[in-house]
């Protein structure tokens, strides 16, 4: 498979919106299905920021559609895999080719589920540089020591800096929000998909905590029958290193493994519910630390040992390999490195036409490897 011309002739069709297919259909099985979240944010965190949007302001978060790979339009998959992605993505085009391939090697229904406040779940210049220039100029003379500050990751920042617990609010209410299209897919009503299938997860980045969050929670209910395989992720919230100007700067990271780590996350009254009454909260105190998970006891590593793999990279500099193996210890994690300059948020780089083999066999290598864990 050419990823080079995958990508580029599924982001074209992505983007167009010519009437060149029928509805709901399309020359490479893709449609979208509309999504209502039941999770709301609280409103006592909007204010005067121009990224304080939860209240009046957040219906994108909680009205939006999901992208979906469809193998056989004649027919509903008795088989679907939910993709989650990364921290602070604003796009769908980089994960194009990942859904494509992964539906058509495991012949399985692909979803791509957006995180809240991410993609088309985000006001749309969030992701616009000329109109983030501005809000950059602004923070850099706010905090003038700040690192990794760019137009990428300065609303991310902000919102993070300004209020750090949106990073556990925007992470529950995505992670309940998947955990009732579940639901809604075991009660047969979606279009594509039996009620009987089996849902598993391809989870990337920081969609690999979110996913591990809610396996902790529950491996042995809703996702009893799941698999869940891991790119680029998996250590627990300390050991993450989210400074790069693709995420966040260095001012939010800090904020938030301060809020986090030393204890004030514990005493605010928006998220103690959580932390207290939900199984999803519990989990999330679990996944701070390895020194946690430790606490919690190896007994659900033993139930979801055959149901969770992992590729890490050598070269990655967030989700560090040594790290993402401490947490997940008794699993099968595998190391791997490419024969190419590759970062942890470019696996596979489209720049440069020198490298097209070895970025072909690199993506090859990982779906393979991914659909043989979702097939078995």
């Amino acid at each position: 498979m050419n990823y080079f011309f995958l990508y580029q002739t599924l982001k074209a069709h992505f983007s167009s919106e010519a009437p060149t297919h029928a509805s709901g259909e399309s020359a490479f099985g893709y449609c979208s299905h509309e999504f209502h979240s039941q999770y709301a944010m609280p409103n006592s965190l909007a204010g005067a920021s121009a990224f304080d949007i939860e209240g009046s302001n957040d219906a994108a978060n909680n009205h939006f559609s999901y992208p979906i790979f469809h193998p056989n339009k004649e027919k509903t998959s008795d088989g679907c895999i939910i993709l989650l992605h990364g921290l602070n993505e604003r796009s769908w085009d980089k994960y194009l080719p990942w859904g494509y391939q992964l539906a058509n090697y495991t012949n399985k229904t692909v979803i791509l589920f957006p995180i809240a406040h991410h993609i088309n779940r985000s006001p749309k210049n969030w992701g616009d540089p000329r109109e983030m220039a501005d809000y950059v100029r602004l923070r850099k003379t706010q905090a003038p020591d700040v690192k990794q500050l760019s137009v990428v990751n300065v609303a991310l920042s902000e919102r993070l800096s300004d209020h750090p617990e949106r990073f556990l609010l925007s992470g529950y209410q995505a992670a309940n929000d998947v955990l009732d299209l579940v639901k809604y897919i075991r009660q047969g009503n979606h279009p594509l998909i039996k009620g009987d299938a089996k849902v598993d997860f391809f989870a990337y980045s920081i969609g690999s905590f979110l996913a591990q969050v809610m396996f902790l929670a529950h491996h042995d209910d809703l996702l009893a029958q799941s698999k869940l395989f891991i790119f680029c992720g998996g250590c627990a919230f300390e050991d993450w290193q989210g400074t790069s100007k693709y995420i966040m700067d260095s001012k939010a990271f800090e904020c938030l493994q301060r809020y986090y780590k030393e204890g004030a996350a514990f005493s605010s009254q928006i998220l103690r519910p959580i932390f207290n009454e939900t199984a999803m909260g519990q989990s999330f105190v679990n996944l701070l630390s390895v020194k946690n998970l430790r606490k919690r006891g190896l007994g659900y590593y033993s139930g979801l040992r055959d149901r969770v793999n992992a590729v890490v990279l050598k070269q990655d500099s967030v989700a560090l390999a040594d790290k993402v193996k401490n947490a997940l210890k008794g699993m099968q994690v595998d190391e791997w490195h490419f024969n190419y300059d590759y970062s942890h948020i470019m696996p596979f780089p489209i720049t440069s036409n020198k490298l097209v083999n070895q970025v072909n066999e690199a993506f090859d290598r990982l779906m393979l490897r991914a659909s043989l864990l979702f097939t078995t």
